[in-house]
């Protein structure tokens, strides 16, 4: 979490109820206006007090704040090559900063966050704003009050990206959007710099019910006149977006054990503002308010191998909304309201009484069915159904998939469960019996569909069957799904397509989205037509997937009489639009360089590579990709370079050192090109790629027996792997031929295509 300080830091001036009953007399509703929260309090005093003292209301605070806790006594910590001292100077809160670049005195301009940690941020360079990466834990964080180390393992020196001053600390990219109302970042690509500036300083009530001057404006339009003649009012009174929950209630019928909503939901308003920022996503535009559907602000990630579990556990820092989409009760119906108030954010009922509100208590809240002593932890609903874990070293945060405790799938995808979570000391082999004996009935064994993701990211030749019977099935999570498409597509081919088919009208953006980017790789006379189809969808991220695309022909398409060439000028534009609002980051550089590949221009191409470097060295990513585009332009050498100076930044990334070796390859170093193949085994041997292409080079090397041997040790990781078992049975016939004085005719695999994540 970071912040970053723009040349103007003016908040917008509160604006009286006065002043705004002086607006003309409503006809056609005018784009609305912030109008502050104190308009808000004057008709709405209890929402407003019950928002006072929230997270919300704290999660930007001035520096005289009485709720900024964080102590500047004189305390310092050293972590990751700096030192940082937290002083009073002239009464006003300082860092001092000692690292490899210098000595600097910081002064403190926000406190950020209330509870159990808070953060200070500090100006950087050009209307930036840096969360600095040592946090003050409050009194009631476990382990008590005192300043922390946010990334305690990490080497930080300046122009490393978690130095206080990097891209991975800074407001205006990672917190602003979510810690402010009506914040603006504006990016400036030609300068590099921020002007980002806000309406309110913290999350108040327009962040999430959009800008209030047409609600205003309704209020005074729904009084009479001086006549007694009553105005019409505007559309949902001239909110942006109305939270109305259509008279639903959650009513349980006698003999059912779980409550069922009285109207089914017809729109997802609710959860998608609080998914706006309770989510992993990314800022599609500038400057979002509610009412727009998610998938057209912001790109939500999917259950991606480094942010989730293979089941759909959380792993990484992923805030709540994309799990719960994984749940049985986002899909009967339930939002954030129904437990949580939404002004203060609380839970309306503390422990196992707001569950039973739904759940029949003579059922779910006895040990018959939790089996543990009353009142203990494992009595419990949320112990067990929304396992927490600890994120910014201090913040524990809750699952909201809402599972079943599965500790046979701990046996088969190696995840983490409820129960060995408590019983540490403990089997998951015990654990997993102890649940078949409680539910011989439950879902012990049944098939999950984190199997299908799980065999999958293993290259299993089972995955295309198992991912099917996930695609297949109607009670699929949406999120599922398109996670699944995602991991079908280096398994496709003419037995599978229907999936693929089926998948480009699915009521989700997000499954269609995914449909649309498993037809990159294709030839375009294949996909031409779906694609052109996609480019008219209604949601942006799946339109701007197919302009991606179709960018190859876009001259072409300017000939059609029908106007495509138009409508793909249009949609690209809002492509590029796009990452322009994240240009600040070097994935963005990354994706439009990618993008100018595509339409062959391959300067521009080079240009995007070098500017995500000037913004971020240290990305890998951006150098392979410069290094490719040489490659094409047949300037290997200087690709090489390109990619040893990378190297030289950053000498564990095993992504570097595997490109280096490709390249070396090509211009004929092959000794010093097995090193560096054998060198990103080393660091990740968690890639299957990675071991094969070093087998495959150490055989076309003449040494066939340590390919072998090779490919025997990263199964041994990887045992299902369908490339690693082709290619040691191919080298294996090979051998034997030698032999026999046969010849071996079984050919190895095309190894999978590289692609740059970005």
């Amino acid at each position: 979490m970071s912040a970053t300080r723009t040349s103007t830091w003016q908040i917008a001036s509160l604006i009286s109820l006065q002043w705004m009953l002086l607006l003309s007399p409503l006809g056609a509703q005018q784009p609305p206006n912030h109008v502050g929260r104190k308009v808000c309090a004057s008709c709405h005093p209890g929402e407003h007090s019950l928002w006072g003292g929230s997270h919300h209301d704290l999660a930007m605070l001035e520096v005289n704040d009485p709720a900024s806790r964080a102590p500047f006594d004189g305390t310092e910590i050293s972590s990751g090559g700096v030192l940082s001292r937290f002083l009073m100077v002239d009464e006003r809160p300082v860092i001092e900063v000692e690292d490899s670049a210098g000595q600097q005195s910081l002064p403190v301009r926000y406190f950020f966050g209330t509870s159990p940690c808070q953060q200070v941020l500090v100006d950087g360079a050009k209307g930036r704003m840096q969360s600095y990466p040592i946090a003050w834990a409050t009194p009631e964080a476990k382990g008590g009050a005192r300043w922390y180390p946010l990334f305690p393992e990490e080497k930080t020196p300046p122009g490393d990206p978690l130095h206080w001053s990097g891209v991975l600390n800074n407001w205006n990219h990672m917190c602003a959007e979510c810690h402010s109302t009506g914040m603006v970042k504006n990016y400036d690509i030609e300068s590099d710099s921020f002007s980002t500036h806000w309406q309110e300083l913290d999350v108040s009530c327009e962040a999430c019910h959009g800008p209030g001057s047409n609600h205003v404006n309704w209020a005074r339009s729904s009084k009479k006149d001086d006549d007694g003649e009553k105005r019409t009012p505007l559309p949902q009174m001239g909110l942006t977006v109305q939270f109305q929950r259509d008279s639903a209630t959650w009513v349980r019928p006698e003999g059912e054990k779980v409550a069922r909503r009285s109207i089914r939901r017809t729109h997802h308003d609710e959860t998608e503002t609080c998914a706006r920022c309770h989510s992993r996503r990314t800022a599609l535009v500038d400057g979002s308010v509610p009412g727009a559907p998610l998938s057209d602000t912001h790109l939500l990630s999917l259950l991606d191998a480094t942010l989730y579990h293979p089941d759909g556990q959380i792993l990484d820092e992923v805030y709540v909304h994309g799990s719960f989409l994984q749940s049985r009760m986002y899909a009967e119906g339930v939002t954030c309201s129904d437990c949580h108030e939404p002004h203060s954010g609380k839970l309306h009922i503390e422990g196992n009484s707001l569950c039973v509100g739904c759940h029949d208590p003579a059922i779910y809240d006895l040990p018959d069915h939790h089996h543990h002593a009353p009142e203990s932890a494992g009595a419990s609903c949320i112990e067990c159904h929304m396992v927490s874990r600890t994120y910014m070293g201090v913040d524990p945060r809750r699952d909201h998939s809402f599972r079943v405790p599965r500790p046979d799938l701990s046996i088969r995808l190696g995840t983490p469960n409820a129960c060995n979570d408590c019983h540490q000391d403990r089997e998951v082999h015990w654990a997993a019996e102890k649940v078949m004996e409680w539910f011989p009935d439950g879902r012990g064994d049944d098939f999950h569909w984190g199997e299908a993701l799980h065999a999958a990211r293993n290259n299993s030749p089972v995955a295309p069957e198992l991912i099917r019977m996930v695609l297949e099935d109607e009670k699929t999570p949406s999120i599922v799904r398109a996670t699944a498409l995602a991991e079908l597509t280096p398994f496709l081919d003419r037995t599978n397509s229907d999936l693929l088919s089926r998948s480009f009208t699915d009521s989700d953006p997000l499954v269609r989205r995914q449909a649309a980017l498993a037809l990159d790789g294709l030839p375009l006379e294949q996909t031409y037509g779906v694609l052109l189809d996609l480019l008219g969808d209604s949601s942006r991220i799946v339109r701007t997937v197919a302009a991606e695309l179709l960018s190859p022909i876009q001259r072409e398409l300017s000939e059609d009489p029908q106007g495509a060439g138009l409508q793909l000028s249009r949609v690209l534009a809002e492509y590029i639009s796009m990452q322009e609002v994240n240009g600040d980051r070097p994935e963005s550089h990354v994706n439009l360089g990618a993008l100018a590949s595509r339409r062959g221009d391959l300067k521009e191409a080079v240009r995007c590579y070098k500017e995500a470097l000037k913004r971020t060295p240290s990305f890998g990513p951006a150098s392979v990709n410069l290094a490719d585009a040489l490659r094409v332009l047949d300037r290997d050498p200087e690709g090489i370079e390109v990619l040893q100076q990378a190297i030289d930044r950053v000498p564990d990334d095993a992504g570097l050192h595997h490109a280096i070796g490709l390249a070396l390859v090509r211009v004929g170093k092959k000794e010093q090109a097995l090193q560096s193949l054998g060198q990103a085994v080393t660091l990740a041997p968690q890639s299957p790629r990675y071991a094969l292409v070093h087998a495959v080079a150490l055989e076309d090397g003449g040494q066939r027996v340590l390919a072998i041997a090779a490919l025997e040790k990263a199964l041994q990781l990887h045992p299902t792997d369908r490339w690693l078992l082709a290619a040691k049975q191919e080298f294996i016939d090979k051998e034997k031929s030698i032999d026999t004085g046969e010849s071996s005719t079984s050919p190895l695999p095309a190894t999978p295509e590289k692609k740059a994540s970005n």
